[in-house]
């Protein structure tokens, strides 16, 4: 009215419990003599569009976050496959020029020793690197099968230490502990928290060197009824502004072309998966370059009448079985032989899945482990004719078998399968079954 002009504006009222949004033209109103006397006011009702237009905008920005979170992807993967590409040429190159070398030299020679020690030596390399793409691969398909049993976490982490004693001594790099004396249980896979464990002292040996320090500790957080492991070191340290980033697979923390540390880092989210996992978690600190790095595991303990039916568990040994071992790989079934020999159990070998089935008619065994990929009549199919034997249909059957996937772990249950263990399997994991049967 001041003005004299008309003006467009964009107007929010509150209407019966809503904002509505209006766009109003206002123009001056005049009388007769071209005075302004009032408004005259026209609202359109733009409510709709308007939400319409911010949730566009909105989607917008959220395809924006994802297109550069995409982008940064892409850009991970690239750096790893070059990573990757050169990793596993190193151990390759090293093996083709050490088999090259042993047709040349005398195989008593000391070239020749040195050849098959670098051929071992890398050998073991590649297979780590493999074992790393395969383990990150199912972490992310969620296809990890938890082998769980109650294990005492200090005994663990001591065998973890004791494993990566010699590395850390011959860096001449002091590698301390602080372990409490009262036992700590967890409901967990024995070989996979070793793997972890491991896999942060690997970290921890590979970024220190000569004069510094390691310390690993095992507590109880009685709060939130946790067991506590941390590994903290004196060594490279971290940038903080790759903290965000530290457990993410395809990260290369050290990304330079003069690395001399090896590796796919992956180590550090197979940690976090496998942690994870087990229904804990794992964090890493570092104030930056130089200032050392600290990682700590956080896992759940199991109840205290659980720990006394592992005490009670432990107190029984199994009984003398007869069991048949089938396998088509005659070092495998031998030394599998003789472990269950020296435990005192009667073992017979057969090397294919008919031989086991004629070899199990004759000797009645109390307990049959088969592999599965066996020639001309595979694991399943002997599991499957076992059970229908009406004299050998209650024996117990254990698969032990490189496929160990859960599609194969199905199949082992519906052809008759007692049990499915994984090779290679621990001698403490045999027992254990073995000792479950005799209760």
């Amino acid at each position: 009215m001041d003005s004299d002009r008309a003006e467009v504006v964009e107007e929010s009222v509150f209407l019966n419990g809503d904002t509505k949004i209006y766009l109003s033209t206002k123009t001056p109103w005049y009388d007769a003599q071209g005075n302004v006397k009032g408004i005259i006011g026209v609202a359109r009702d733009i409510t709709a569009s308007k939400r319409t237009e911010e949730a566009l905008k909105e989607s917008e920005e959220k395809a924006r976050a994802l297109v550069m979170v995409l982008k940064k992807a892409d850009q991970n993967k690239n750096v790893f496959l070059n990573m990757l590409s050169h990793e596993l040429r190193n151990p390759l190159a090293s093996i083709i020029m050490s088999l090259t070398l042993l047709d040349r030299v005398p195989p008593a020679g000391e070239q020749a020793r040195k050849a098959r020690e670098i051929a071992m030596r890398q050998g073991e390399q590649l297979t780590r690197l493999v074992d790393d793409l395969l383990d990150v691969t199912r972490i992310t398909q969620n296809k990890i099968i938890l082998k769980k049993e109650n294990i005492e976490l200090n005994q663990l982490v001591q065998k973890a230490l004791e494993d990566y004693q010699e590395q850390f001594a011959e860096k001449e790099v002091a590698l301390e502990r602080k372990i409490g004396s009262d036992p700590i249980y967890l409901e967990a896979d024995r070989a996979r928290l070793i793997q972890v464990i491991g896999n942060l002292l690997h970290n921890a040996v590979k970024f220190t060197e000569k004069g510094d320090k390691t310390l690993v500790t095992v507590s109880m957080d009685q709060k939130t009824q946790e067991a506590v492991v941390t590994i903290m070191d004196t060594g490279l340290g971290i940038k903080t502004e790759l903290l965000s980033d530290l457990f993410e697979p395809f990260i290369q923390i050290d990304s330079s072309l003069v690395r001399t540390q090896g590796g796919l880092g992956l180590g550090l989210a197979i940690v976090k998966g496998m942690v994870e996992l087990h229904g804990g978690n794992v964090t890493g600190h570092s104030k930056g370059l130089g200032s050392g790095t600290k990682f700590t595991i956080r896992l759940p303990v199991i109840s205290s009448d659980k720990e006394k039916q592992e005490d009670k568990r432990k107190g029984k040994t199994a009984c003398s079985f007869k069991i048949l071992v089938i396998d088509d790989i005659p070092d495998i079934a031998e030394i599998l032989s003789s472990l269950l020999s020296y435990f005192g159990h009667k073992v017979l070998i057969a090397f294919s899945g008919h031989e086991g089935l004629a070899q199990a008619k004759e000797f009645m065994p109390d307990v049959v482990i088969c592999d599965i990929g066996l020639p001309g009549m595979n694991g399943y199919e002997v599991a499957k004719s076992l059970r229908n034997d009406q004299e050998l249909k209650d024996t117990f059957l254990i698969a032990l078998s490189g496929f160990a996937q859960p599609e194969n772990l199905e199949q082992s249950r519906e052809a008759g399968f007692d049990r499915h263990l994984a090779k290679p399997v621990s001698l403490d994991t045999l027992e254990q079954v073995l000792a479950e049967i005799s209760l």
